[in-house]
């Protein structure tokens, strides 16, 4: 059976602006200062077989970002279960419930020791690497994001208006083509959740499929005289046998470092 350890990270902070091939080299370099036994490809260079969730755009923050790792299936022990690494071995988490697996709060914590500012583990846990890829696992995102100098009362009025239509045309850059599109349907949930030093805070649950609308389209619509701020992903939901879920959630002893957007 092909073992993986799923990762949940964060990136907030000044690392936002790094993109995402960066971000790869920065985890390999972290799996391989705590000499977690992963596996390689073939040939004259072999690099870590990395498996990420949907790619996060450069400037954004994310708490709820995922790489899965496929381990060498001999350094998974069954009594424990522990993953033995060159530094030592991992005891199982206590903090998360038995149904939701084996997860390793050393090895996140040993990770996040290993990662830059800005970039922490928060839940790491074994699947069997069956199934679809996490790419194409993920059906929607949750986000927050600031619209700078807009308070909330006129915040609350445009999502309404937003909300109401059915129709809302925005436009991208994609491949070098300005494109216009609907996000209308793609906008699954949307709300005012407060606001920060810089203006008003928005809580939305965009669409993945077809494809990934993300905060900095909205805010045209919703603000034209005004610019997005500060924008992260708090979620990445999938559907299954036991219905919408995360990849995998925050064990109890990392829900402490959670908060919304501020000053």
């Amino acid at each position: 059976m092909a073992l993986r350890l799923r990762v949940r990270f964060s990136k907030v902070g000044k690392i936002r602006f790094i993109g995402h091939r960066d971000v790869a080299r920065v985890i390999e370099r972290a799996v391989r200062k705590v000499g977690l036994p992963v596996s390689y490809s073939q040939g004259f260079s072999p690099r870590m077989k990395l498996s990420f969730g949907l790619a996060l755009p450069t400037g954004y923050e994310s708490e709820a970002e995922f790489v899965e790792l496929p381990l060498v299936t001999d350094a998974v022990l069954d009594a424990g279960p522990a993953i033995v690494c060159r530094n030592g071995a991992h005891a199982p988490c206590e903090h998360e419930p038995a149904a939701a697996g084996p997860s390793y709060c050393t090895i996140a914590g040993a990770l996040s020791e290993a990662l830059p500012v800005g970039m922490e583990v928060s839940a790491a846990m074994l699947t069997d690497g069956r199934g679809t890829s996490l790419q194409a696992a993920v059906h929607s995102c949750g986000w927050q994001f600031e619209i700078v100098g807009l308070d909330a009362t006129p915040a609350a009025k445009a999502v309404a208006d937003f909300l109401a239509a059915g129709t809302v045309v925005t436009e991208r850059v994609h491949k070098g083509e300005t494109v216009s599109s609907n996000v209308r349907p793609s906008v699954e949930v949307l709300q005012v959740v407060g606001c920060s030093d810089r203006g008003a805070v928005l809580s939305a649950e965009l669409s993945a499929t077809p494809r990934v609308v993300r905060p900095g389209e909205l805010v045209p619509a919703l603000a034209p005289a005004h610019e997005m701020g500060i924008a992260r992903r708090t979620h990445q939901w999938t559907s299954g046998a036991a219905g919408r879920a995360e990849p995998a959630v925050p064990a109890m002893c990392a829900q402490r470092h959670k908060e919304t957007i501020s000053g």
